[in-house]
């Protein structure tokens, strides 16, 4: 409720950038292609994809895009997070004939109107061909680990914590078996398989950081040529299994190989996991945009 009556405010009070930027779009021209750097809080959203009743990333951002433009606007994303999933770098693209004379302004104009939650850090013009969906090569996610004697409030949703002993060595050498190419039928949500026309995926690089400014804060960084439903939650879940010393006589390359899911360990909660890059061969825009969210970090410039 609390959802729907600010965005019912939002809808009768326009933000003064947007009278701006309204008599702007009026004009049509031939379609565009523009690319967003975004970044969200999973747990202000019921995942990425739009549903009914529910506030979703898509929707929040389809319905700026429809106030900005005049028009109804459909986005794409490179990935589709599940409820609770945050993301500090996804790509979504949109098309449209109605002219953006002035980017920036309407960076300005898109954050006014989403939710505190959601933050659009970078837009840039592409290719038509560009899909933040179909163009993508790799995408790469981070599942956050506290591993302390007692709980961090200040990663409280943000991270799963344990508090007894995790092998971290054993972790990384975990980790290196994954990379390549593998069957992750067992690592995957069992209902999510059904007419699958192949659950191979290839890991790119699969990695443990420890972070000096958070004592007992591990990052397991996975990146690939795609992911099954569930599969970095799952993976995660049994890679931190086998660090507990629970699953101490096995390792991942069985798990794999068996192709059972009951094999595995448990599924993390989605609180934990990140989306952090998505990688296209062929468009410099897109390296461009995370270069300046690195550098800069949102600061105007």
């Amino acid at each position: 409720m609390k959802w729907a009556e600010k965005n019912k405010r939002r809808s009768s009070f326009l933000p003064p950038i947007c009278f701006i930027l309204l008599p702007l779009l009026t004009m049509t021209e031939d379609p565009r292609n523009y690319a967003l750097l975004i970044e969200f809080d999973g747990g202000c959203f019921f995942g990425y994809q739009s549903q009914k009743q529910s506030p979703t990333v898509q929707e929040e951002i389809e319905k700026a895009l429809e106030v900005l433009l005049k028009k109804q606007t459909r986005i794409w994303g490179a990935g589709r997070t599940d409820t609770g999933v945050h993301a500090r770098g996804m790509v979504v693209n949109f098309k449209t004939d109605s002219p953006i004379p002035n980017l920036s302004k309407f960076l300005l104009g898109m954050n006014a109107l989403t939710d505190r939650g959601l933050a659009i850090h970078e837009i840039a013009e592409v290719p038509l061909n560009f899909n933040s969906q179909f163009s993508c090569t790799a995408r790469e996610y981070e599942y956050l680990l506290v591993n302390a004697r007692f709980p961090r409030p200040i990663w409280k949703n943000r991270a799963f914590w344990y508090q007894h002993r995790i092998d971290v060595s054993r972790l990384r050498e975990e980790l290196e078996l994954l990379k390549g190419e593998h069957d992750f039928r067992s690592l995957a949500k069992a209902t999510s398989m059904r007419n699958r026309r192949t659950t191979t995926r290839v890991i790119y690089d699969a990695s443990l950081l420890e972070s000096e400014e958070e004592p007992g804060l591990l990052r397991l960084r996975i990146k690939a040529n795609g992911f099954l439903h569930n599969m970095v939650r799952i993976l995660t879940g049994t890679l931190f299994e086998i660090a507990i010393e629970k699953r101490k006589e096995t390792n991942i390359l069985k798990i794999l190989s068996s192709k059972d899911r009951t094999i595995a360990g448990i599924t993390l909660p989605p609180y934990g996991l990140y989306f952090l890059k998505a990688y296209y061969d062929s468009f410099t825009q897109i390296d461009r945009m995370y270069q300046n969210r690195k550098e800069y970090g949102g600061v105007p410039r």
